[in-house]
């Protein structure tokens, strides 16, 4: 049985298992000098524990440019993972060393030989499991109709703080910056130090490593060196608090960066795929942490983790503008992004495919009341999302709608539910009143793109995604291009929301046309 670090919270749960294998001994994943973190939480500020991009692109000729800073006075042991756009597959994965007030950068583009997504660093930072930088088509869908590189080319990136490094320790001298901005990264020390499984609460401090503390930011740029536009944004942040006021420092959840089998990967991750005495995807050392993994003492379980997260992103309404007047060659796409549902569904690929949720029955944030497997997308959809119209989508002169779309067909649906907004995949790309999904776009996006067509060239929108009192964990942004003469322009605007024991509700009544 593999050792791993366990969540303080979930001794009970292997004592109950009645493990009698001493391997897995740790009774306190926090262990000396953990805050008693209790909450997770959207960080205000921008500054937290966890990063999240909410897309990245490669399709074309986009490139995505991200960057990540340390403003603590300690390194940091991070996970960096790209997941797809369709069913939050992992493209790649590895980890990155950051000494104090470092800044970490990468380009993605896509490999010109390959055509898969190529991920670049751009600064001398050392990285564990980094080879090539090419993504991997290993897990995403294996159909043959599907462009196995096509699946690569689009997603979002997740970020985890997996330890503190200990000053002075031989992992931070030979991570830390030299005078001359150089570190060594000696691949010996690297080895001793991360490149074995601990075996008890003591084991990270020997080897360098401490309770992980707040103190990541990051930032995106998406350019179109074609249209040569470009487009950016914020990671958004999760902190870990130990109370309303003040940042904790939460879990130390490392793992090697390695293949080797995750014994009882139930007790680290609620992906529904690592599941179970014959999981659909053997679950490897480098699989972990993800999103669900325990980081905070109020989190007993990967699925409380996972819901905890979920709730901090929780929206009932998305609002943001939208401009396609083609007198300026303006494009507008939506980017609904949702990094923890596959902490509640994912994809079986074997024969026609098929969701498969967590314990049976999935999350109140997605479960089979209000998501869906559509075979011809092999994709999971959000199918409660209710599309703009009469009181939720205006022009630019507030007019709305008098009665309800009826003449529209976005895709992919199904017949005769138009009022339906079916998001399709885990990052689903949405292009305003585009004809086709074929038609070019702001982002030429293909692996989970719909199209909706407002009454408007131009105005603002309102989408609920109320799911009862919970609301939908969602991030994104309007993106557009629009031209003057020979020169194009990007811009991105994060999507207005309603939190989840909010609505955006209406008394005025709609103007008319």
């Amino acid at each position: 049985m593999k050792k791993s670090m366990l969540a303080m919270s979930v001794a009970a749960a292997i004592g109950g298992l009645g493990f009698a294998s001493s391997a897995l001994a740790i009774t306190n994943l926090g262990g000396q000098g953990a805050t008693a973190t209790t909450m997770l939480r959207s960080a205000a500020g921008g500054v937290g524990h966890q990063l999240l991009f909410p897309y990245f692109s490669t399709q074309g000729d986009n490139a995505t440019l991200i960057s990540i800073v340390n403003t603590d006075t300690v390194g940091k042991v991070l996970k960096v993972r790209l997941r797809g756009a369709g069913n939050s597959d992992d493209l790649l994965d590895f980890q990155v060393l950051m000494s104090p007030g470092d800044v970490w950068a990468a380009a993605i583009a896509q490999d010109p030989a390959t055509k898969v997504t190529k991920l670049t660093p751009q600064d001398g930072s050392c990285l564990v499991g980094y080879q090539t930088g090419l993504a991997s088509t290993g897990r995403v869908d294996p159909n043959s109709a599907k462009n196995q590189a096509n699946e690569t080319r689009e997603g979002y990136i997740e970020v985890i703080n997996m330890a503190d490094i200990i000053t002075g320790s031989a992992l931070y001298k030979t991570i830390k910056h030299d005078a001359n901005g150089v570190a060594k990264c000696d691949a010996a020390v690297l080895e001793a130090a991360l490149g074995t499984d601990v075996a008890d609460e003591a084991a990270p401090r020997v080897c360098g490593m401490d309770n992980p503390t707040t103190g990541l930011f990051g930032d995106w740029i998406l350019l179109n060196q074609a249209n040569t536009a470009a487009w950016s944004g914020a990671a958004t942040a999760l902190i870990a608090m130990a109370d309303a006021t003040t940042a904790g420092s939460g879990n130390i959840v490392f793992w090697p960066q390695k293949f080797d089998d995750v014994s009882n990967p139930e007790l680290y991750t609620a992906d529904p795929l690592f599941a179970g005495s014959t999981p659909i995807v053997v679950a490897q050392q480098y699989d972990l942490p993800d999103l669900s993994t325990p980081y905070v003492t109020s989190a007993a379980t990967p699925a409380e983790q996972a819901d905890l997260a979920s709730s901090t992103l929780a929206v009932r309404t998305i609002a943001n503008q939208f401009v396609t007047n083609e007198s300026i060659g303006a494009v507008t796409d939506w980017v609904f992004s949702q990094p923890t549902r596959r902490y509640s569904v994912a994809v079986n690929y074997a024969t026609t495919g098929s969701a498969v949720y967590r314990d049976g029955t999935g999350s109140a944030y997605f479960n089979p009341a209000n998501t869906s497997y559509l075979t011809t997308e092999r994709q999971v959809c959000l199918d409660t999302t209710v599309a703009p119209g009469v009181g939720t989508q205006f022009d630019r002169e507030e007019r709305s709608p008098i009665t309800a779309p009826t003449d529209f067909v976005q895709s992919p649906n199904v017949p005769g539910e138009v009022a339906t907004v079916y998001l399709c995949g885990e990052t689903t790309v949405y292009s305003i009143n585009a004809e086709n999904r074929s038609e070019a776009s702001a982002l030429n996006a293909s692996v989970a793109r719909g199209n909706f067509v407002m009454d408007y060239t131009d105005g603002w929108a309102a989408w609920s995604m109320n799911n009862g009192s919970t609301g939908v964990p969602v991030l994104g942004a309007a993106f557009i291009r629009a031209a003057n003469g020979n020169v194009n322009y990007g811009f991105a605007y994060p999507h207005r929301s309603v939190g989840g024991f909010q609505a955006i509700t209406r008394t005025v009544a709609p103007l008319p046309n």
